[in-house]
């Protein structure tokens, strides 16, 4: 019998990637009566989202406390994005840290039995079967060989695919 997850914990950055996972964990939420949770991990003194390709430090002049702020602007922003799709967040989590780290830990910590991230993957990696990179973009890669629970990898060409890429 297959059992399906009753808490998904859906990863998101703000990206257009992230919003992709967030209409398909809304969907499978609705559809399993699973609990969902949505986190959002951003880096203490880096004022872009965490799927940055790099961190800088504050800008000159930058107030204190302007990442963090930011980051909860993406998180509730994620939120209500989840919840016009039509599922109900039971928590969002915001979070320091290193993403992938981060996200295993909660994951472990809220007994998630699904962890849905986004990974558009590099277009590099869409060049060339490098045999050395990751097919999944870095946080994504991270999650999927550290979690102790199922990861649902939500890419951007398999969703554009099946439809789940077109924006109404």
């Amino acid at each position: 019998m297959i059992e399906y997850p009753k808490r998904i914990l859906l990863a998101t950055d703000g990206t257009e990637d992230s919003a992709r996972a967030a209409r398909l964990a809304a969907a499978l939420a609705a559809k399993c009566g699973a609990e969902l949770h949505v986190a959002h991990v951003w880096r203490p003194g880096a004022s872009e989202t965490v799927t940055a390709a790099a961190t800088r430090p504050p800008l000159p002049g930058e107030p204190p406390g302007y990442a963090e702020r930011q980051a909860r602007k993406v998180l509730g922003a994620e939120v209500r994005r989840v919840e016009e799709e039509g599922a109900r967040v039971a928590q969002a989590h915001l979070r320091p840290g290193q993403p992938a780290q981060t996200l295993v830990a909660l994951a472990a910590q809220i007994g998630a039995d699904l962890l849905v991230v986004g990974s558009g993957r590099p277009r590099a990696v869409r060049r060339a079967a490098a045999p050395r990179r990751p097919l999944l973009g870095k946080v994504a890669d991270e999650v999927v060989r550290s979690a102790g629970c199922p990861v649902l990898v939500a890419h951007r060409e398999a969703l554009e695919g099946a439809g789940g890429g077109r924006e109404a």
